[in-house]
Parts: C-alpha cells; structure tokens; sequence
C-alpha cells in the first residue's frame, strides 16, 4: 500500500476483503496492526497473506500498552515502529463516545494521513451504530469499496442535501494545490446551515488545498458561533483564492521562489494583507 491514501471506514468484513485483496494483486511482506482496548476480539483475526500484531490501547498504564490518548495513536501511526504495511484502528471512541466526538476524531486521523505511510482503515459496525451517525461519518472519510463494487460505486460516499437545505456547490479543484484556471470559488452557505453542512464544506476546502483547522472547532459550538467562525474562515478561503489568481497573473515580475512562497501561505490561509499589499505595490 503505497501510504498515499486517506482512511477509510469499513465494516470489518469490508476490511478483510480489502485486505485480502491487496495481498492478491501486490507482492512483498504485508504486516497488519491492529489497536484496540479489546485485544482478545482479535486474537483470531488472520486476513490471508497477512502477518497481525495486536496493539492493545488501555487507559490504564501498563507494558506493551498503548496509552488510549488521540495523540499516542496518532504518533503510533506516524512513526510506524512495526512497519506496518496497514492499520486497523479499533478505537472509534478514543475521543468521546459523543457522534461529534468520533467527527472530531476522524478529522484528526484524516489531517495526520498525508504523514502515514500505510493504509488506515477504522472499523465500524453498521449494526451498533445509527445510519445517519454513519452517514455523517462517511461525509469526514471515505467508505472502504472492495474490487468488485468499484465499477459500481464512486471511490467516496456522498450526501445527499436535504430538501430543506438546498447547497449549490461549485467544486474547486481536487488537486492539492491552488490552480487559478481550476480553483472556484464555492457557493456561500446559508444563514443558519448544519453542522452536516458545515462538515461538506470543510472537506471540500481541503481537498482545494486549504488548511481550515481553525473551522473544526466550529462543530460543536452552538448555531451562532458556527455561522461566526464559519464566516470569517470563509472570507479568508475566498480572499485566497482570488489573491491566488493575481498571483498568477503577476507571477513573471516576481522571483519564482517568493510566488511558491506565498501560494504556500495563501493555502494556509496566512499573510494575506502582506501579499494582497504586495500585489498592490506591483500594480502602481
């Protein structure tokens, strides 16, 4: 697995068919971890091809535990001391059992993985949990799709807007970086929108390059503070991309290295009445 993907949610039946499958179109050692609080669960969990090391995450301190903190797992991912060539996180509620808890875990997980170089899939059970909780949960990772339903079903789950909260949504760019002839700028949400709502468009930020952290911290406040954060993230989203596209315009009468400069800033959403005041100072 080449550590490029995102994780993915899964059913662990879904996962061991994943799983199995990778082992029959790839060639090398393939070495599955597995952190969970319940070590014995999986103790007879063998995918075919597959050597496991069960990793058990306890609040409790102990040796060969793995603290059951966001942060210990996530470094645990990171560094990947095992070599591991897949994870199987088995901790949905490491931060809270609350549905906004496991969202803000699942936006942890998906930031970090561009530092993960192995695949990550988080077991769900479409038995325990609500569909809509599910639902939501697919709006924040993508759905595990075995072979044989990828000619059949798109590599991501979507949403489907209510009636009642119609969003017309112009999609930038999926690249990773901004490109003034792609990047668009999305249709501004309504006054008063969800939490779901909020969730697509922050997923929709990212993928245009964006770094929006500051936003997640807006799903769990009260409606007015959502649409207060909401809003200033926005304008900042928005004044990027458009000094991104003067940017571009003006990119020949500036050092190659100061333009890579500030589209990096611009994607982090700093700096930009600096680069703004720049852009100006070239046009007199």
């Amino acid at each position: 697995m080449d550590g490029t993907s995102r994780p993915l949610l899964g059913t662990l039946s879904d996962i061991l068919g994943s799983l199995e499958a990778h082992h029959l179109t790839h060639e090398g050692v393939n070495r599955l971890r597995i952190l969970t609080r319940h070590p014995d669960r999986w103790a007879p969990i063998q995918p075919a091809g597959w050597s496991v090391d069960v990793a058990w995450c306890s609040p409790r301190q102990g040796q060969g535990r793995l603290p059951y903190r966001p942060d210990a797992v996530i470094k645990d991912l990171v560094e990947n001391v095992t070599k591991a060539t897949a994870y199987i996180l088995d901790v949905l509620d490491i931060n809270g059992p609350a549905v906004d808890d496991v969202s803000t875990w699942l936006l942890m997980l998906d930031d970090c993985s561009v530092d993960v170089d192995s695949q990550v899939y988080v077991c769900v059970d479409d038995g325990l949990h609500k569909s809509a909780d599910l639902t939501r949960w697919s709006t924040i990772l993508p759905r595990v799709i075995l072979p044989s339903e990828s000619t059949h079903q798109p590599r991501e789950a979507s949403f489907e807007p209510s009636k009642n909260e119609p969003i017309s949504e112009s999609v930038g760019s999926l690249q990773p970086e901004l490109d003034a002839h792609e990047i668009q700028h999305l249709t501004r949400l309504p006054i008063a929108f969800s939490p779901d709502a909020l969730r697509r468009r922050i997923m929709q930020w990212r993928r245009m390059g964006f770094d929006v952290s500051d936003l997640e911290s807006a799903l769990v406040q009260d409606s007015e503070d959502r649409e207060r954060i909401y809003r200033h993230v926005e304008e900042n989203v928005r004044r990027a991309i458009d000094l991104d596209r003067r940017l571009t315009m003006m990119a020949e009468h500036l050092p190659a290295t100061d333009v890579e400069r500030d589209r990096f800033r611009l994607r982090q959403l700093t700096g930009l009445d600096q680069i703004e005041s720049s852009l100006n100072a070239l046009m007199d």
